[in-house]
């Protein structure tokens, strides 16, 4: 009793206490700065001083007191010495009557103006005259700098950059291509883009996603090329999400995409520059978030999601076939378990004689039922793609190789599956592993579970439902407004040229008809004019 009374009294106070101090924070982030520089550094004191990692300087320039907050975990110490401490140390007693007279003479010019344009190096400042913006610059990497008698402060870009080396794709690799992918750092990944898109019509919009994280989003187009109605639909889709951060770029896609209950990834995330590049020729939209290294494009169709980077690095012949057989192994990883159960266990008179004998002489020592024999293999295979995935990458190899070779012959000679099933099941793993997109791999996974439910139910009418009821909700998807089985439904012969097929590139004068970009055909400069004249 005693102990239930103590527990309530200490949530109520720390329930008061967190009251409390939202109500101050809310409080001081609608107020703006004061002319006291005493204050100020009072209520940053409150407001971030209870974090280690905080930091003031207090030093005086031009017979001025001036103080300098940043938290030292986040602002480049160098940077800091270099492009403001040392300057404003080395003005501190040079010419302070001329500096005065100047400053008096032009009566809307401030101490802090003339430290902005004369003292500090740093080209990336901001002006901040309110307690929201100036905590918000210092969280963000920023050193707010602060006058005595002055309720304006500058925010200098001063932020520590911590970013990994360029690497090799991982997801993505080809064989012929350009090496290098996205990395964790947003500047670096935009940098990336320009540096094969060097278009002055490649726009790049911020957007600050997530009330704690503070995530900056990029949206990147080309404005004389994709279609305005697109965009702005980004725009507001990104502008309506409420939530607290942002872990991935797959979060983002969730908020995002159109139906978030489909199996079917309505968006492609790449970390190619070289495939964001040539999306946004071709009318598409890129999105990229701070701390992840892949980009969103949008709209994406379900054949767009088919095509590789090695489809334009190699003669148009060779990618016309792979394409092909990469549809072919697609539909095989999907359709095959179900296909086999549905034939052997409902309808053996559909399959050849001689191969049904063989198929039965097999399976005499199986005492597992079809079904329960395909789920166990599928199972095994599932467990072991998991683990190659979580170990280290030379021991993943070695267990996924070895270890479906072991477990496969273990189970045959254990009479606990037959051979028959064995090979199907490796030729359905092997066939997912075309996928180029590695989230659309993974519905067809979850895919060919329900087929195999489908055909275990109906047989061969339940495997024919269940095709049909895939058929019927890809047919229903959209992503931003165009159809997910664009070309072929609606049909539209003209896009086909680089969707089923790919013709030379001698051939590919237009963009796809789907996006309803601004300029159709491709080779189309757009001579440059004055802001005042975009809109017109």
């Amino acid at each position: 009793m005693k102990f239930n009374l103590f527990w309530r009294k200490s949530v109520d106070r720390s329930k008061r206490f967190l009251l409390r101090e939202t109500q101050a924070v809310n409080t001081i982030e609608k107020t703006p700065l004061h002319a006291s520089l005493v204050k100020n550094a009072e209520v940053l004191t409150e407001r971030l001083g209870r974090n280690s990692d905080f930091a003031a300087c207090h030093f005086t320039c031009m017979n001025r007191n001036v103080s300098l907050f940043f938290l030292y975990s986040l602002a480049d110490s160098d940077r800091l010495n270099r492009q403001v401490i040392v300057p404003l140390q080395q003005r501190a007693g040079m010419f302070p009557t001329a500096v005065e007279t100047s400053l008096a003479e032009d009566e809307e010019k401030s101490l802090i103006v003339f430290i902005q344009e004369n003292i500090i190096s740093a080209s990336d400042i901001l002006r901040v005259e309110d307690w929201q913006a100036a905590i918000e610059q210092i969280l963000h990497g920023k050193a707010l700098l602060l006058v005595e008698g002055e309720s304006v402060g500058l925010a200098v870009g001063v932020k520590k950059e911590y970013s990994r080396n360029i690497e090799q794709p991982e997801t993505e690799q080809s064989v012929i291509g350009p090496k290098d992918s996205f990395v964790e750092t947003l500047n670096t990944n935009i940098g990336l883009v320009r540096q094969r898109l060097r278009d002055p019509y490649l726009r790049v919009e911020s957007v600050v996603v997530g009330k704690r994280t503070k995530q900056e989003t990029a949206i990147m187009y080309l404005a004389d090329v994709a279609n305005p109605q697109i965009v702005e639909e980004v725009r507001r889709r990104l502008s309506c999400i409420e939530t607290d951060s942002l872990i991935g770029q797959m979060q983002l896609q969730e908020y995002l995409e159109d139906n978030s209950f489909s199996l079917f990834p309505l968006m492609r995330p790449t970390e190619r520059p070289d495939v964001t590049c040539s999306y946004l020729i071709e009318g598409n939209v890129a999105v990229m978030v701070e701390g992840t290294s892949h980009a969103l494009i949008l709209p994406i169709t379900f054949f767009q999601m088919l095509e590789t980077v090695d489809d334009y690095y190699t003669s148009w012949q060779y990618a016309t076939l792979i394409r092909i057989v990469r549809m072919v192994a697609l539909f095989l990883s999907i359709t095959t378990p179900g296909l086999y159960l549905s034939l052997v266990a409902y309808n053996p008179e559909l399959i050849p004689t001689r191969l049904l004998i063989s198929m039965d002489a097999a399976r005499v020592k199986v005492a597992f039922p079809f079904l329960l024999e395909i789920f166990v293999m599928e199972l095994m295979i599932e467990i072991l793609r998991e683990a190659g995935v979580k170990l280290p990458k030379p021991v993943g190899q070695a267990v996924s190789i070895i270890g479906g070779l072991v477990i496969g012959e273990a189970a045959v000679n254990a009479n606990l599956v037959s051979p028959v099933t064995v090979v199907i099941v490796a030729l359905t793993a092997i066939s997912s592993f075309t996928s180029p997109v590695y989230y659309l791999g993974i519905t067809h996974r979850i895919l060919r579970f329900f087929l195999l439910i489908c055909s275990s139910l109906l047989g061969t009418y339940g495997f024919i439902l269940g095709l049909l009821f895939i058929h019927a909700h890809v047919a229903r998807l959209v992503s931003f407004g165009v159809p997910y089985l664009a070309p072929l439904s609606p049909l539209r012969l003209r896009d086909w040229t680089d969707m089923l097929i790919r013709i030379p590139m001698k051939k590919l004068h237009t963009r796809p008809a789907f996006l309803k970009t601004r300029k159709p055909k491709k080779g189309e400069n757009t001579p440059m004019m004055r802001p005042d004249k975009r809109n017109t």
